[in-house]
């Protein structure tokens, strides 16, 4: 399974999700994690385009 994290600080409870993806990181070969960080303030529009494809090509998103 393909999943995308988007980091956006959106949420109070960052830290439990954190917890939560890198114990599915450590699983090998089970999922492949892809990160994307939105908060970045230098995103170029081929960086936007990356996360867009990624997003359209995902099994499951998840935002933190």
């Amino acid at each position: 399974m393909h999943i995308i994290i988007l980091e956006t600080d959106l949420f109070p409870d960052r830290e439990a999700m954190e917890r939560a993806l890198t114990a599915l990181e450590a699983v090998p070969m089970s999922h492949r994690l892809s990160r994307y960080d939105l908060r970045r303030a230098d995103m170029t529009n081929a960086d936007w385009d990356s996360v867009l494809g990624a997003v359209l090509t995902g099994d499951t998103i998840v935002t933190v």
